[in-house]
């Protein structure tokens, strides 16, 4: 009881940096939270070649000084407390998983939940990072399922029928899906990595489809026998995309009161590496030194971080009638960001980069050599210039130089540069 206290408290420390940090983004700049900012500094990027803002220097102290506060005091809540080696971690997750698998094909999801429930009795602190894994994009899969939703009930309504053709998600469908997602991984590996021996290239194969496929095959189990409408899946993309790209997506944050992607990316993924919390969840996900395909899931994450997802991926199809919801990571843009995240996890020397390369300067390719540094998205790296967190010698992300100075009164003054745009 004692060691379960001590994890409830740490548990609740670290959710409460995170809720009390996150909410104050907006002294960084009042337009950081939106995504405004980040829309505002990229279009500047595209038209002149060059954007430049000035931010509040408080806020980053303050958070660092709060982050680092909390490492030790962490610490002390967690002396003595269940002292397994993350190996051991790793060997009782992979054990929990697969038994999971099979206990779902003999017993059925809802009556075998308790089995998925055992990581957390391996892995205490994986739980409060499942919460915040899903804080991050949870709202991207309730858009899904509201869009799915209202796909679903308007086709029967046309005053002209829609082809059916259903796909049923079983072995078939199941072998056919992780056969894809494997040959994918290997083109962008042959086309865009660096080569990295085939021992360690083996090693990266072997893990990385054990740490990111599991997932699918706890969904594909408990989802056997399910029929997905072909034709509400793709209106249901392209609507899902069209809300994303039309800007709906980020109005509708902004009315809800939420921060855009990158803030909360940003505080959620230093928290998984904070000391005595890395070990019980994320650091699955750097197992291994540097990255490849291989080790890209839909997001870069690490299996213990995967139980809210799971059942947001299941809980719903399994409640809805049939042939009216599908899971989440079959939406299009699902798709494409577990695409892209495939080319986001590949390190390449080749300057230039890669057609399918989408870490052209490594910057979370170096994350994963160096741990302790590029937190934050590629798509919005200045989080990590601002905090300090940068990789050494990282000073080019995407194509677009980053350059920070103090002002002395206060605030930063930020300029980003477009490769290739002179100085004037």
């Amino acid at each position: 009881m004692d060691s379960f206290n001590s994890y409830v408290v740490a548990s609740s420390r670290i959710l409460g940096f995170y809720t009390s940090q996150v909410v104050r983004f907006n002294e960084i700049h009042p337009d950081l939270p939106s995504g405004v900012l980040q829309a505002n500094l990229w279009t500047s990027l595209v038209n002149k070649g060059k954007a430049t803002v000035t931010l509040n220097a408080k806020f980053g102290d303050d958070f660092n000084k709060a982050y680092k506060e909390l490492v030790p005091t962490l610490r002390r809540d967690l002396k003595g407390k269940l002292n397994w080696s993350f190996q051991a971690i790793l060997a009782a997750s992979f054990l929990i998983r697969f038994l999971w698998f099979f206990m779902i094909l003999r017993y059925g999801f809802f009556s075998s939940i308790y089995t998925g429930l055992l990581q957390f009795a391996v892995a205490p602190l994986s739980f409060i990072v499942c919460v915040l894994r899903f804080c991050t994009n949870g709202i991207d899969c309730i858009f899904h399922y509201i869009i799915n939703c209202a796909v679903s009930s308007a086709l029967p309504l046309l005053p002209f029928s829609v082809p059916t053709v259903t796909l049923t998600m079983d072995l078939n469908f199941a072998v056919t899906f992780l056969a894809i997602d494997f040959l994918l991984n290997c083109l962008v590996y042959a086309t865009s990595s660096d080569a990295f021996g085939v021992k360690r290239f083996a090693l990266h194969v072997v893990y990385g489809t054990l740490n990111t496929k599991t997932y699918f095959l706890i969904v594909f189990a408990a989802l056997s026998g399910l029929k997905v409408d072909v034709a509400t899946v793709l209106i249901t993309g392209a609507l899902n995309l069209s809300f994303a790209k039309s800007g709906g997506r980020a109005r509708a944050l902004r009315a809800l009161g939420l921060p855009a992607f990158p803030v909360l990316f940003y505080c959620e993924h230093r928290l998984g590496h904070c000391p005595g919390v890395y070990p019980h969840a994320h650091k699955q996900h750097h197992y291994l030194h540097d990255t490849t395909p291989f080790d890209a899931h839909i997001y870069g994450s690490g299996m213990n971080e995967e139980f809210f997802w799971l059942i947001a991926e299941i809980i719903p199809c399994l409640l809805s009638r049939p042939a009216t919801l599908f899971p989440y990571f079959l939406n299009l843009e699902t798709l494409y960001v577990s695409w892209t995240n495939k080319g986001g996890h590949t390190r390449t020397s080749e300057e230039g980069g890669h057609i399918l390369d989408y870490d052209e300067d490594n910057f979370h390719a170096d994350h994963h050599t160096q741990h302790s540094s590029n937190f934050g998205s590629a798509n919005f790296p200045l989080l990590d210039f601002y905090f300090g967190t940068e990789a050494k010698r990282c000073t080019t992300v995407d194509k677009v130089l980053y350059q920070l100075v103090r002002d002395g009164g206060g605030g930063v003054g930020v300029t980003m540069t477009r490769r290739g745009v002179k100085e004037e």
